[in-house]
């Protein structure tokens, strides 16, 4: 690579000896003491310049994640995007209405806890649910671009509310033991929506088939899935205000409403219910894996980029800051990610007898750019040739992606991925950085492989199961793979024209 150097700026420092260098953890621009016999060293830092261009990677898993994403927004800086969910459905534990006198359907109502929104919430949203065709292949793996055919519709243009509250019974005395009297207090926001496929004295031809089988003795996972393969969740065609965040939650569920007669009164009808499951499994184990046993849902995310990112037809474009006001930007879910090209390392590379004392990676944010989306907790870096293509390698026989390593950490293994951490020291002085020492002194020895054209900063990491390796519960890696496992809109600003690569090295 033929990239241009910057002017070496020089710090005055003196450590105990070239072996001290490779381990000394002291600030490189400090004054150390010089032994007897020893060669005062100095240290010098340069800030390395780094071209940053917008590019968007498609294929991102979404597969059981932590969250799962439904609605469409119009994004004046980005475009449209529409977001779409497809779920497994599963039989439970109740009992079912052929165990009961007549029984009799009242309603089925689909449940999705939620807890975030993007986008306006004046306006109700507006959802399909669709019947698949088939079923989810278990020998597929489904990500954002993935679909599947649907067969009729269950409910369409069903407006959702998002400010229900939830109300409950309180005593209006509760240090009496006499007086037991009670009222109706708001206990606070239910974060439920509730979505009817049928209302208590209607039907559809789904409804009552859902009923007979539930009403006949035998009724099993294979009778749900010849009747309801799965089915999907979606924005109708004429909404486009807002995306919900659903989460995995106990309140996630459809409910089958009925009636049938008690059980040692068979003509007393009283009112009974059947649940059948779908995304609503614990949240991911220990590890940051998902739960194998739960219902499988992935979520596909499309864009309509609009102005400069509208060329971004393909993994291989990218549009340069200088097109986009000097800005790049990063988002989870939709791909967006930002290409980095550092100028100077190819320059330092043909330098001998070089030690890296410290190498970070600064990337600072936009002030005041990201007023509607929150800003994604970390990121990650891949090694990408010219194509944007991300490099691989073979570690112990299987093909792993080359994401960056943590400092400390052989920069060619695999599951020690450095997080690129989001700070925040103020409204103006927020963005990234991460340390890359071991990583740049491999680069410079030449011990990589074949060295990268280029790198992606993305928040939406290729795969999980050999990104970070947990070694305890609660440890920063199970946090780091906790944070990568939810699927949200998150997004960055990034002021590209201060990105920088600042390296603190010695000559032996």
């Amino acid at each position: 690579m033929n990239w241009p150097t910057r002017s070496f700026q020089r710090a005055a420092a003196v450590f105990f000896s070239a072996s001290l260098l490779l381990t000394a953890c002291e600030d490189p621009n400090t004054v150390g003491l010089e032994l007897p016999g020893s060669t005062p060293l100095s240290t010098e830092f340069k800030d390395l310049a780094v071209t940053a261009s917008t590019v968007q990677q498609d294929s991102l898993p979404t597969t059981g994640r932590n969250h799962y994403l439904v609605g469409r927004l119009q994004d004046a800086t980005l475009g449209t995007i529409t977001a779409r969910t497809f779920f497994e459905a599963q039989v439970s534990n109740d009992s079912i209405p052929a165990l009961f006198t007549g029984a009799q359907l009242d309603s089925v109502v689909l449940y999705f806890g939620f807890d975030q929104i993007y986008g306006p919430t004046t306006v109700a949203p507006r959802f399909d649910v669709y019947k698949l065709a088939a079923p989810l292949d278990s020998r597929t793996t489904y990500n954002s671009s993935s679909s599947l055919p649907t067969d009729v519709a269950l409910a369409t243009n069903v407006p959702v509310k998002t400010n229900r509250r939830q109300m409950a019974r309180q005593r209006v005395n509760p240090s009496s033991t006499t007086d037991t009297t009670t009222k109706v207090v708001d206990a606070g926001p239910l974060n439920v929506i509730r979505l009817p496929l049928v209302k208590s004295g209607q039907s559809t031809a789904f409804t009552t088939a859902l009923f007979t089988a539930l009403n006949t003795p035998g009724f099993n996972q294979a009778a749900l899935s010849n009747l309801l393969p799965g089915f999907s969740l979606q924005p109708n065609a004429n909404y486009a205000s807002s995306i919900l965040r659903f989460g995995r939650t106990t309140a996630t569920r459809a409910i089958v409403y009925y009636r049938a007669g008690k059980t040692k009164q068979p003509d007393v009808p009283i009112k009974r219910t059947y649940i059948i499951r779908y995304a609503n499994a614990s949240s991911s184990s220990a590890t940051g894996q998902p739960d194998p046993n739960a219902p499988r849902y992935f979520t596909q995310l499309t864009t309509q980029l609009n102005g400069a990112l509208a060329t971004l037809v393909s993994d291989k474009d990218s549009v340069p800051s200088a097109n986009t006001n000097g800005l790049t930007y990063l988002q989870e879910g939709t791909g967006i990610a930002t290409k980095l090209y550092v100028s100077g390392l190819a320059e330092l590379a043909q330098q001998k007898n070089i030690v890296v004392n410290r190498a970070e990676l600064i990337i600072p944010a936009r002030p005041y750019a990201n007023a509607q989306f929150a800003y994604p907790l970390q990121a990650f870096l891949y090694e990408v040739n010219k194509n944007n293509q991300i490099l691989t390698r073979i570690t112990d026989n299987q093909e792993v992606d080359r994401v960056v390593q943590a400092s400390g950490f052989s920069p060619t293994s695999s599951g020690n991925a450095a997080p690129v951490d989001f700070y925040d020291s103020g409204s103006t002085n927020k963005g990234y950085s991460v340390l890359l020492t071991s990583y740049i002194q491999a680069y410079l020895n030449n011990t990589l492989g074949e060295k990268p054209q280029g790198f992606i900063l993305t928040a939406s990491p290729r795969l999980l199961s050999n990104l970070v390796t947990p070694r305890t519960n609660g440890d920063a890696a199970s946090t780091t793979l906790a944070i990568a496992n939810n699927l949200t809109l998150n997004r960055a600003v990034l002021d590209a024209n201060n990105i920088k690569l600042r390296v603190y090295y010695s000559r032996l």
